[in-house]
């Protein structure tokens, strides 16, 4: 079993990078390979199990997508596929047609129908909680874009509480067959048990949790302080 990680040097930020380490020990006895910008993704070559990208800055994002435009066909071949892919934070920015910057546009890899909109000096910071195949998700965000949909696209989450992709939309995120993208940070797999179990069973290797009844205690009081009316969105 492969799990590929596109990118940790420059794709790390908010902590996110511990997805991988809790995945590291959900699965002793898979390769994880750690690409780095500089090198040919194994992708390219084998389809690995899960292929993982975390949240960078906005300037890495041009380099990240000029490092995966030699791969966009085979990317979509695997997407095509069902290969399992998880893009957390503005990783999902790649994926998409333009982001809108304040120095012009930039083109994605056009793989997942939106364009995202760059604005610096206004940060959006909120939680978000929504369902996923009958599993309820939390997690919070902290972006200076909003994206804005131009097609069809299944989104991630059916929002309950928080905010969509933009403001009126109520789904967070994309899902094209096995590949998700979302602006959820936390990290999205140490705080949301179940999730990580739907993630390890399309990877074909669900198993118990490492501290899962730990995981759950934590889950649990936070679904509570998410149901609270009281706290703020």
């Amino acid at each position: 079993m492969t799990v590929e990680i596109l990118f940790g040097e420059w794709c790390n930020l908010f902590g996110d990078s511990g997805n991988v380490r809790f995945l590291q020990q959900c699965l002793p006895e898979a390769e994880f390979v750690h690409t780095s910008l500089t090198q040919r993704p194994r992708f390219a070559d084998a389809a690995p199990d899960l292929l993982y990208m975390g949240p960078m800055s906005e300037s890495a994002q041009i380099k990240v997508i000029a490092a995966l435009r030699p791969h966009r066909d085979r990317l979509a071949e695997l997407i095509d596929r069902g290969v399992p892919m998880l893009f957390i934070g503005n990783a999902c920015e790649v994926l998409g047609q333009v982001i809108e910057t304040p120095d012009g546009r930039v083109e994605g890899l056009g793989l997942l129908p939106f364009t995202a909109k760059q604005e610096m000096i206004k940060r959006y910071n909120g939680l978000t909680m929504g369902t996923f195949e009958g599993i309820t998700v939390m997690g919070f965000r902290s972006q200076f874009t909003f994206g804005k949909r131009t097609g069809p696209c299944d989104g991630f989450l059916k929002v309950t509480r928080g905010a969509g992709l933009a403001p009126g939309d109520p789904w967070e995120g994309f899902r094209v067959k096995e590949c998700i993208g979302t602006y959820l940070l936390g990290p999205i797999l140490v705080v949301n048990p179940a999730f990580t179990h739907w993630l390890l069973g399309r990877m074909g290797a669900d198993r118990p949790l490492p501290f899962e009844a730990e995981l759950q205690k934590a889950y649990d009081l936070r679904l509570r302080e998410f149901n609270d009316p009281k706290v703020k969105f």
